[in-house]
């Protein structure tokens, strides 16, 4: 082993970095990504009182980034002081920090944006009669008069041109650019009173006009998904929650829906995604999560927003306070919806139960005991069954959709082909294709690539085994595109489109044999009441509303 020998003169001096360096170190502080950008300049907007914020990118960000508000703009004399580091309008004094309600208090944004790109910023107060123009590159700044609508619209172009390494440990321009939409979306849920538009390489991804918070979660997430969202309001105290949660019907297999705002600003927190989960214990799937988007009011003094470079996360003064008023007001949203062991149904588990012989009923062989009894079909979408309780109304292609999805779910058993089939793709479907490999084989596809842009199938999940196999890979394909332009969980999302493509649809003639066998089935799931993208798989007209539609009661 080589000893090596130091000498005082060895050290490096200390020494006070540059301006231009120093302003680079802390711009990679606050801009990570792209998407970071983005955060930045809608903090500024809202913070600006903006009605109405539209943000428009290309190739990830990193050639384009453009946010336009109409909020207050900002003064001609005050606009070169935006760029400089430290210098704010949201604080003056160190005790401020304990009364801040506003996104933005740092000044960092602009000048760190600044750093790493080339900005321009063109803005007009209500009470100016010509705009201001901004231009800032290399350190430089040029400021002209220009015309302008009131607010403020900020430019950024070629970001981290000057810092090249952090550009290579970014991800592809798509993959950005969904981080980018992914940071739009938390705004625009947060805030709904706010207009939101979106441009991604020229092309409009999201427009949100102001509405409430369950039409901006409609026009984010869907009308379906919207439509099994429930209000949470809970107050106590100086602690207010309110927002929306999904009904215990509705659950995800990751926590990317869950959105927390403390004094209306986006945090990540793990304690407070528990909190929201736990009043879900035996109302939701093991492995699946709930929806939400809550909103958590208290005093600023009791927060401490200054804790994370980003802002992304804060520190409560009464931390448990906060955890249990955030269970108590979810446990309350969810009162209507008990658990299973608090269910009064009493369902007859261990042997079927003597009921009333239905008109015209078939007789039937039935393997084992049935909660439910198939008497028949209506309109050739519907099975109806008999239970104690009533008349199950059941939604052949919903509760087929759910069992299947389930089983794909959970790892479904292989079916071998009778040969190995070969098939061929465009050179970007075998891209997307091989790029989902690992998702298909967890389903249970046995699959590989077969040179150039063939694959050779060996083998489907049990439950497909019927369907043609070009059909199910199209059909991945197609969800394949969706995702990179949505994103979500891909073995979630491609499990529920192979469901849906699989299950008996409205208008399949059904055997009473049939019928029971998927009533059996779907009874034997984790989540029978709804399908996998939220509507209901079966309603229950009782025994009481039978009898007192025949006034018997």
């Amino acid at each position: 082993m080589v000893e090596r020998s130091y000498s005082f003169n060895d050290i490096p001096a200390i020494q006070v970095l540059s301006p231009e360096v120093a302003a680079r170190i802390a711009a990679g502080e606050v801009i990570e990504r792209p998407a970071s950008v983005v955060k930045e300049l809608i903090e500024n907007a809202l913070d600006a009182g903006a009605t109405a914020i539209q943000v428009e990118v290309r190739e990830g960000g990193f050639t384009f980034i453009r946010v336009a508000d109409n909020g207050h703009g900002i003064p001609r004399d005050q606009l070169p002081l935006a760029l400089a580091r430290f210098a704010t309008n949201k604080i003056r004094t160190a005790e401020d920090l304990s009364r801040v309600r506003t996104l933005g208090f740092r000044g960092e944004a602009l000048p760190s944006i600044a750093a790493v790109a080339r900005v321009e910023i063109l803005t007009r107060t209500a009470g100016e009669i010509e705009g201001t123009r901004l231009i800032a590159e290399e350190g430089r700044q040029i400021v002209q008069p220009a015309a302008s609508p009131v607010g403020t619209a900020v430019t950024v172009r070629d970001l981290f041109y000057n810092t090249p390494a952090r550009r290579r440990f970014l991800k592809s321009p798509l993959r950005e650019a969904e981080r980018i939409r992914e940071t739009v979306h938390r705004y625009a849920l947060g805030y709904p009173h706010v207009a939101f538009r979106l441009i991604i390489d020229g092309r409009e991804v999201l427009i949100a006009p102001p509405g409430t918070p369950l039409e901006r979660a409609a026009a984010i997430w869907g009308r379906e998904v919207a439509d099994e969202l429930i209000p949470v309001s809970w107050e106590a105290a100086d602690l207010r929650i309110h927002g929306l949660i999904s009904r215990p019907t509705l659950g995800r297999a990751s926590r990317a829906f869950q959105h927390f705002y403390v004094n209306g600003r986006p945090i990540r927190s793990g304690l407070l995604a528990v909190a929201l989960e736990r009043p879900y214990a035996g109302r939701l799937p093991a492995g699946r999560y709930p929806l939400a988007i809550l909103h958590i009011d208290l005093p600023p003094a009791f927060v401490d927003v200054n804790v994370h470079p980003q802002k992304a996360e804060v520190r409560f003064s009464q931390e448990r306070s906060v955890y249990w008023g955030i269970s108590q007001a979810v446990e309350a949203a969810l009162a209507p919806f008990p658990r299973p062991e608090e269910a009064t149904i009493a369902w007859p588990f261990e042997e079927a139960q003597p009921a009333p012989r239905p008109l015209a009923e078939p007789s039937v062989e039935y393997g084992r005991p049935s909660r439910w009894r198939a008497v028949g079909q209506l309109l050739q979408s519907y099975i109806l069954a008999q239970s104690e309780d009533g008349l199950i109304v059941v939604d052949q292609h919903a509760a087929h959709e759910q069992v299947l999805f389930e089983r794909l779910w959970a790892g479904d058993a292989i079916h071998p082909l009778p040969s190995p089939l070969v098939l061929s793709f465009s050179a970007r479907e075998a891209e997307q294709l091989e790029a989902e490999l690992e998702t298909l084989r967890s389903l249970g596809f046995d699959l590989e690539p077969f040179g150039g842009n063939a694959f050779v199938v060996r083998a489907l999940p049990a439950s497909l085994a019927e369907q043609p196999v070009p059909a199910l890979l199209n059909v991945v394909l197609e969800e394949a595109a969706a995702l990179r332009r949505g994103g979500g969980d891909p073995r979630e999302r491609i499990a529920m489109r192979l469901a849906c493509t699989a299950a008996v649809k409205a208008g399949d003639g059904l055997s009473l044999a049939e019928m029971q066998a998927l009533l059996d089935a779907l009874q034997e799931t984790w989540s029978p009441a709804t399908c996998p993208h939220g509507r209901p798989a079966w309603f229950l007209l009782s025994r009481e509303e039978i009898e007192r539609r025949f006034l018997r009661r």
